[in-house]
C-alpha cells in the first residue's frame, strides 16, 4: 500500500507548532511556515502541553537530555519533526524513540522546510492508516474468539456442534436484535460469572 498524494495546498493553514529557542533557526523556519501559509505559534521553554488543533511540531533536539519532551505523549495527531544540530548516535536515537516522520538539519535554511513537511505529512497520514487497519483487525479477531468461546460453552452444556451453537447464537441474537458479537459475549460473562449460559438466552432451549 502505498501514501495518497497530498495536495501542496492542503499544507496551507497547518496550524504549526515550533518548540524551539528564539534564534535565527527558529526566526528563519517561523518565516517559511508562514509563507508556506501555516498558522505558526513558537513556543520556549518546553511546554507542557501543545496547544489545542496542534497538527505540526518541529522540535528541537540538541542531545540525549531532549529525550524527555513533557508534551509528546498528546502528540500522536501531530506530524512529528526534528531539528537536528548535530548527527551523532546518542541524537538519532532520541528522534527515533520521538517516532519522527521527518528531520530538518541546523543551521535552518528555507529550502527545504515545504519539502520535510510534505513528505513527513504523507508519512503521517500513511502511519494512520495502517494503525487504524491494526486496531479494526484486533477487533475482529476479539470478537472472533469470543464467538468460538460461547459456541464451546453452549456444544458442551447443550451436548451439540459448534456450528449447531452457533446457529443458536445467531437465532438468539436474532430475536434480541443484538449482534453475534454481543450475545456471544453475554453467553462468555454469564459462564464466567454463574457457570451457565443466561437463563434468557440459548441455554433455555435445553429444558
Amino acid at each position: 500500500m502505498s501514501p495518497d498524494p497530498i495536495q501542496l495546498r492542503s499544507l496551507r493553514d497547518t496550524m504549526a507548532v515550533v518548540i524551539h529557542p528564539d534564534d535565527d533557526d527558529c526566526r528563519v523556519l517561523c518565516e517559511q511556515l508562514r509563507r508556506i501559509g501555516c498558522r505558526v505559534t513558537a513556543l520556549w521553554p518546553q511546554p507542557r502541553h501543545l496547544p489545542q488543533g496542534t497538527e505540526a511540531v518541529f522540535f528541537n533536539i540538541q542531545s540525549e537530555r531532549d529525550a524527555a519532551h513533557p508534551w509528546l505523549g498528546e502528540s500522536s495527531h501531530a506530524v512529528l519533526i526534528a531539528l537536528l544540530a548535530y548527527e551523532n548516535p546518542a541524537v538519532l536515537e532520541v528522534a527515533a524513540a520521538a517516532n519522527v516522520h521527518g528531520v530538518l538539519p541546523k543551521p535552518i535554511r528555507p529550502f527545504g522546510v515545504l519539502a520535510t513537511l510534505y513528505v513527513a505529512r504523507l508519512l503521517f497520514r500513511y502511519e494512520e492508516r495502517l494503525l487504524n487497519r491494526i486496531a479494526k483487525l484486533d477487533e475482529t479477531l476479539k470478537t472472533r474468539r469470543i464467538v468460538e468461546r460461547a459456541m464451546k460453552i453452549l456444544a458442551t452444556r447443550q451436548g451439540i456442534s459448534e456450528d449447531e451453537a452457533y446457529a443458536m447464537i445467531r437465532r438468539e441474537a436474532m430475536r434480541k436484535q443484538l449482534p453475534v458479537s454481543s450475545m456471544a459475549e453475554s453467553i462468555v460473562n454469564a459462564e464466567a460469572i454463574y457457570g451457565l449460559a443466561p437463563d434468557s438466552g440459548p441455554s433455555g432451549a435445553a429444558g
